[in-house]
Parts: C-alpha cells; sequence; structure tokens
C-alpha cells in the first residue's frame, strides 16, 4: 500500500488494502477521498494544510483565561429517557424527567452559600435563567451543568405546562399529571459560538456567574 502513496490522507484511498488484525489483513473503514486514511492519524496533513497544528495540542479557551475568581464553566448534557429537547411532550417521559435542575459540586455550592434545592441565578454575556440546584458530587469543582431537555414555553400541553386552546379532550388534566415544574433551557446564555475546528457550537465552556435569586 505504501507503494501506491499510501502514506499521506490525500492518497490514502488509492492505495487502501485493509487492516491487519492478529496477522489476517480485513477490510475495515476504508478511506474516502475526503478525510481518512486508515492511520490512527496522531499527525494530520488536513489540519497542517488548514494552518493548524497537525499533532494534538492544547489551547486554551480565550474566555476562560479572562474569568474572574468567582465564575463557573456552564455545561449541558443528556439523560436517558429524553431526546434533546424534542420529547418532552412525552408525558410518560416526562413523568420521569420533568425539570433540569443544574448540579453543582458541594465545595463549588458551599463557596457561595447554596444549599441543595436553593432558586438561583445563571447569568452569562448574553442572559440570565433561574432554576433551582442540585448539589452533587456527580459534576467537576468549578462547574455548574444544565440538561438541554426542558423549558419548553410551547410545543406541547406536556412541554410547556400549558393546556391547549383546541378542545377540551386535548388538555392537560390534572389527574393525569401531578408535576408542575417544567424546567429552563441554557439555550437562553450560551452565546452563539462555535469551535474554529469542527464548525460546531460549543455547548460545553460558558463562563457563567452563579448567586442565590
Amino acid at each position: 500500500a505504501l507503494a501506491k502513496g499510501y502514506r499521506h490522507t490525500r492518497k490514502a484511498y488509492k492505495g487502501y488494502v485493509g487492516q491487519t488484525f492478529w496477522g489476517q489483513v480485513r477490510v475495515g473503514f476504508k478511506p474516502d477521498k475526503i478525510n481518512k486514511s486508515g492511520f490512527f492519524e496522531i499527525y494530520s496533513a488536513i489540519m497542517k494544510d488548514k494552518g493548524l497544528p497537525a499533532l494534538p495540542s492544547y489551547k486554551a479557551t480565550p474566555e476562560h483565561e479572562q474569568m474572574k475568581p468567582d465564575d463557573l464553566i456552564l455545561t449541558t448534557y443528556k439523560v436517558n429517557v429524553q431526546s434533546h429537547s424534542r420529547t418532552q411532550n412525552c408525558k410518560w417521559l416526562s413523568e420521569i424527567y420533568h425539570d433540569n435542575p443544574a448540579w453543582i459540586n458541594p465545595a463549588t455550592a458551599s463557596a457561595r452559600g447554596i444549599r441543595d434545592g436553593d432558586l438561583v441565578k445563571v447569568k452569562s454575556d448574553i442572559g440570565v435563567v433561574e432554576t433551582k440546584v442540585l448539589v452533587t458530587q456527580g459534576v467537576a469543582p468549578g462547574v455548574i451543568a444544565i440538561s438541554m431537555h426542558c423549558g419548553h414555553w410551547e410545543y406541547g400541553r406536556y412541554a410547556s405546562g400549558k393546556n391547549l386552546p383546541l378542545g377540551a379532550e386535548k388538555t392537560r388534566k390534572p389527574e393525569h399529571v401531578w408535576w408542575s415544574d417544567n424546567g429552563v433551557h441554557p439555550n437562553w446564555i450560551i452565546p452563539n459560538s462555535v469551535d474554529p475546528i469542527t464548525g460546531q457550537q460549543r455547548w460545553m465552556d460558558t463562563v457563567v456567574s452563579v448567586t442565590k435569586a
């Protein structure tokens, strides 16, 4: 394969034979013309061509270098019974998971006089939301985590917590819904900012301040 030019990413697809597994060559994930070589690309020719480091390297998030002592990093997460923010109007799923308190580490909470269940304000450069907190060891110190499933104001009677003006048979029946909190959505405070390499939205690194409401 090397004799055919299977040496760099852009020519990899021409010389691909397969991957060796315990002495046998098997056809695995065949490289294409765009971005696969079939190798573990510790050195990336594509990154080099784009003027970016060809080897794995660390580059600090600019906003993190300007954080104040009391600032936290907001991250988002997903739970196993909801999908993005699209399934919140499924009654049975929302019965299991209908609100999303902000997760905060005990050390981080203690430094701010915050207790489990307290209402807090989470503020970024573009906005502020109010939510309850869940004090837990499940999140690292210096971080606050809010899932991205809840906080609808429309999208249906179970997602929004409102009855619909379409007839009694369509309304949210009190005997079927024992909960009243529909949570908040962190999108209000996450800037529209993309990763410079992947072009994906930056969901995990928003700088925020957290205070008791």
